[in-house]
């Protein structure tokens, strides 16, 4: 039996035992039972989710190692030299000269809104060093960059792996009360761009440029302030939650064409201070998607109607529509404007239709369009089938403005509002 597997029997366990338990006390009413299925259902659905985004980085690793063997060069050497080093020193340059000044910074950007403050109190990555899987020279540099290496990165760390992340709650839902989390486990994965640029004098490194060349695998393990029980990431919403923020914090700042800046020469001073920035790269153009109407909309709920809202995703942007209450056929007419940063990324712009409810929100039917296709500034009207389901139709408005369509456009709105 795999850990999967393993995993998810703890969770029917403990919903069989509460179950017991209520019945002990002749407490257990159908909606114990109700809730019970919810639950477990959104265990599924977790795991299916997990699952699904292994098989896919799978997918693409063995697509990376297909690549031309001469194109890379050996690091077994590499490896060797790191494993010998990082018990003695780079652990602790990686996680407190490095990694413990720049957490605060995304912590401070991305918390949620329900956090007043988070802090991380204690780090320690593990004995386990990260892995090189293969070093690649790009023969085209960008900017004033040197060298430019490309680093096949694959970081599974030890059961010794430690941090605590300090969370304090807003006062209206936690009354400011501190609430700790216990990371004992961290998986990253994926490739690294790494531009160097030289100087004649010490540390004769100016400047490090780093991102990932494309969103990373990553999944942590993460339990309360105490070491043992179940691992807080498996329960539904907090899973939601910490996915919602790694993926923006990455796919923000972290991937190309965003990236770390580290100014060597202020890291190398007896007093380090401002030595790193992320340089996030401004939009190219900008994608107003018009959410217009929906029509022959599945019915969800009891009363054979539904409650539908539009919620779509372009790389690191989402946005939601408002809900339309009790209709199949609802009418939205709002409006996005969607960043694009790079033509060279695929821009495929995914919208889900969900029915808004209580305890889940139900999905009405999924629809994608290639941005990059739309190029050109002409406004394309498309009534797109809703996908997964057998009826329901989205009505979409798309004009893809560049840059100097983009201050036409507000230009003609501000003289026409002046008449």
């Amino acid at each position: 039996m795999g850990l999967m597997e393993i995993s998810i029997m703890l969770h029917v366990g403990l919903v069989l035992f509460l179950l017991w338990t209520l019945s002990q006390f002749n407490l257990c009413h159908p909606v114990a039972y109700f809730a019970s299925l919810i639950y477990l259902y959104l265990v599924h659905e977790r795991y299916v989710t997990r699952l699904r985004k292994k098989l896919e980085f799978e997918e693409k690793r063995q697509q990376f190692r297909r690549r031309v063997l001469s194109d890379s060069e050996s690091v077994r050497w590499l490896n060797h030299a790191v494993e010998k080093i990082w018990p003695i020193c780079m652990e602790q340059i990686a996680s407190q000269k490095i990694l413990l000044p720049i957490i605060p910074w995304f912590l401070a950007k991305y918390k949620p809104w329900t956090a007043k403050k988070a802090v991380v109190q204690h780090l320690y990555l593990g004995r386990n060093p990260p892995l090189i899987t293969e070093v690649r020279v790009l023969r085209e540099c960008s900017d004033d960059d040197h060298l430019v290496l490309e680093l096949g990165m694959n970081f599974l760390t030890a059961d010794d792996m430690s941090a605590i992340l300090a969370v304090k709650l807003r006062k209206r839902l936690g009354f400011g009360m501190w609430a700790k989390l216990h990371v004992t486990g961290m998986h990253v994965e994926g490739k690294v761009l790494v531009g160097v640029k030289f100087i004649r004098k010490w540390p004769f490194i100016g400047r490090l440029r780093v991102c990932f060349a494309e969103p990373p695998y990553f999944q942590m393990t993460v339990k309360p302030v105490f070491t043992h029980g179940l691992d807080v990431t498996e329960l539904p919403g907090i899973a939601g939650w910490l996915d919602k923020l790694l993926s923006i914090a990455f796919e923000q700042t972290l991937v190309e064409p965003n990236m770390l800046v580290v100014d060597v020469e202020k890291f190398a001073s007896p007093i380090p201070e401002n030595w790193f920035s992320v340089n996030e790269k401004q939009p190219i153009a900008h994608a107003k998607v018009e959410v217009i109407e929906g029509s022959d909309m599945k019915p969800s709920d009891l009363n054979g109607l539904a409650d539908p809202y539009v919620k779509g995703t372009l790389g690191p942007y989402r946005f939601r529509t408002k809900t339309q209450k009790k209709t199949l056929s609802p009418k939205w007419h709002e409006e996005f404007m969607i960043p694009v940063c790079s033509w060279e990324a695929p821009n495929v712009l995914i919208i889900e239709v969900r029915d808004k409810d209580h305890l889940y929100d139900d999905s009405l039917g999924k629809c994608s369009v290639n941005i990059t296709e739309l190029r050109g500034g002409q406004r394309h009207d498309m009534w797109l089938p809703l996908q997964n389901i057998k009826m329901g139709r989205l009505h979409l408005a798309i004009t893809v403005l560049e840059e100097n369509a983009k201050v036409i456009y507000s230009m003609i709105h501000i003289i026409v509002g002046r008449f």
